[in-house]
C-alpha cells in the first residue's frame, strides 16, 4: 500500500511582497505643481502633508511617498510620471 506524500500538507502560500513608491527630486518641477500633484492622486494627502513630503523630496533627494501590497501602486505611479514627476518603484524600503 502507497501512502502519498502530499497527504497533510497544506500548499505553501506565496506572500505578497510590499511595494513602495518614491518621488524622486527634480529641477524642472515647481514645489507648488508637485504639492497640487501629490494632493489629487494620494490617498488622504492634505496641503500640508504634500508640503511637508515635498519638502523631504528637495532636502533627501528622494521620499517615500505611499506603500502598498497590490497592484493599485503601479496605476498612482503611472498618473504621476504622467503628470512629469520622477518617481520609483522599489521592492525594498531604503534607509536614509
Amino acid at each position: 500500500m502507497e501512502i502519498s506524500g502530499s497527504i497533510g500538507i497544506t500548499p505553501k502560500r506565496h506572500r505578497r511582497k510590499r511595494i513602495y513608491l518614491y518621488l524622486l527630486n527634480d529641477d524642472y518641477n515647481t514645489m507648488e505643481y508637485v504639492m497640487k500633484s501629490l494632493m489629487v492622486l494620494l490617498p488622504m494627502c492634505n496641503s500640508l502633508r504634500a508640503e511637508q513630503l515635498a519638502m523631504i523630496t528637495h532636502n533627501n533627494g528622494e521620499c517615500l511617498i505611499h506603500t502598498s501590497l497590490s497592484s493599485s501602486i503601479y496605476v498612482m505611479y503611472a498618473q504621476l510620471q504622467k503628470l512629469g514627476l520622477k518617481v520609483d518603484i522599489r521592492y525594498t524600503k531604503t534607509k536614509y
